[in-house]
């Protein structure tokens, strides 16, 4: 067996395989063999067919076994003789073999071959995420408000922030109701009884603008609200909406006690429960530092060092991260047009991630030989990033 080899772009070498006429006409006699032995022709016991007959019957099939034979028993062989780092075999072609000779063309993908940057005294920046009072206050007072209880209201009362109300409304587009514009968009078209919150995400921001301040039995028309131009149902992209609202109910929130607030929260006192929210939220805002943290390292560490990788683990990325794509997407209701509509930019953006991946695999793996890292594969990279990350300036 005589081998060459030549380099290609994208980690892949060209490896050409040419076997001399007594190699080849091993594998063609073991091939024949082995017709021989499992031919099946009426007349004939099992293994006692002709070769002559073999040979006319099963041409085509003869062919593509030594062709397969001829590639099978030689490219590990020719792999190691070329000293290739194979990852994966891309493509075979040019497969020839008969009693007179045989070769093939392979194209085998290898690991890539790179100059190991500097990753240690790399600027990354440390920030004071101490958890100011501001923040813990404003936390308290979630908890707080989701112990709060809610009183129905009478009289003249009037609308406030958190308050639940409920609301009659139906809006229009030129004077031409929403309904009609477009009958699945009921949501924000009408509403008879309905009830929300008043307070930022639950609802149309205008209407909750509106409803503030308002008694019950109470009407406002003319509340003009815009739909936004990308996210809108269709027929309404862009398009200004007028509604007519009436308060139809009012439950006042009654926020609880301190006692009632410790109580709540199952804690011993209002000063422990606090200290216990504050050491939770320093615990999130140190984790979530740390996590910016091995970003930022393993950023600068990607920027320092840009080469190709094997085509077949990027593919095999980018197949990782479209299913946990639509896994995301099954989990949170995004459908399945979205998906169309997305497509390009979703494969691109999986594509780029999963180039990313691989090249820092390799550059993890790199420099855990470096540091001569005695590991597991599945704690290099931590181990890597902490050796990075306590280097780091």
């Amino acid at each position: 067996m005589k081998t060459a080899s030549k380099k290609l772009d994208k980690c892949q070498v060209e490896l050409n395989v040419t076997l001399d006429a007594d190699e080849a006409k091993a594998i063609v006699k073991d091939v024949e063999k082995a017709f021989v032995r499992e031919a099946r022709l009426p007349g004939f016991r099992p293994g006692k067919v002709p070769i002559e007959l073999i040979r006319k019957e099963f041409a085509q099939g003869l062919k593509q076994e030594t062709e397969r034979m001829a590639f099978q028993k030689n490219i590990e062989n020719a792999i190691k003789a070329e000293k290739l780092d194979q990852v994966a075999i891309a493509e075979v072609k040019d497969i020839k073999c008969d009693a007179e000779g045989g070769s093939f063309t392979a194209v085998v993908e290898v690991k890539p071959v790179f100059k190991l940057p500097s990753y240690k005294g790399l600027k990354i920046e440390k920030r004071d995420v101490t958890v100011k009072q501001e923040a813990l206050d404003e936390q308290m007072r979630r908890l707080r408000e989701a112990y709060a209880r809610y009183e129905e209201e009478k009289g003249d009362a009037a609308v406030q922030d958190g308050d639940f109300v409920q609301i009659d409304y139906e809006g229009t587009v030129d004077g031409k109701p929403i309904a009609e514009i477009n009958p699945e968009a009921k949501i924000v078209a009408s509403g008879v009884g309905f009830w929300t919150q008043v307070e930022e995400g639950r609802f149309l921001p205008e209407i909750l603008d509106a409803v503030k301040g308002m008694k019950i039995g109470e009407t406002k028309e003319g509340v003009e609200a815009k739909f936004d131009k990308e996210t809108a149902p269709e027929g309404l992209k862009g398009a200004k909406a007028v509604y007519k609202v009436t308060l139809k109910a009012l439950r006042r929130r009654i926020l609880p006690t301190d006692a009632e607030f410790v109580e709540k929260a199952k804690a011993e006192s209002l000063e422990k429960f606090t200290e216990t929210v504050r050491t939770q939220m320093q615990k999130h805002a140190d984790d979530e530092e740390a996590r910016r943290r091995e970003d930022e390292a393993v950023e600068l560490l990607l920027k320092k060092a840009d080469f190709d990788v094997p085509g077949t683990q990027v593919r095999r990325a980018t197949d990782g991260y479209l299913q946990q794509f639509a896994e995301r997407a099954q989990y949170s209701g995004i459908s399945a047009d979205y998906f169309e509509k997305n497509r390009d930019k979703i494969m691109k953006d999986a594509e780029t991630s999963a180039e990313k991946q691989v090249r820092l695999w390799y550059l993890i793996d790199a420099i855990a030989k470096e540091e001569k890292l005695e590991v597991k594969d599945e704690e290099k990279g931590r181990k890597v990033i902490d050796l990075i990350l306590a280097n780091a300036k």
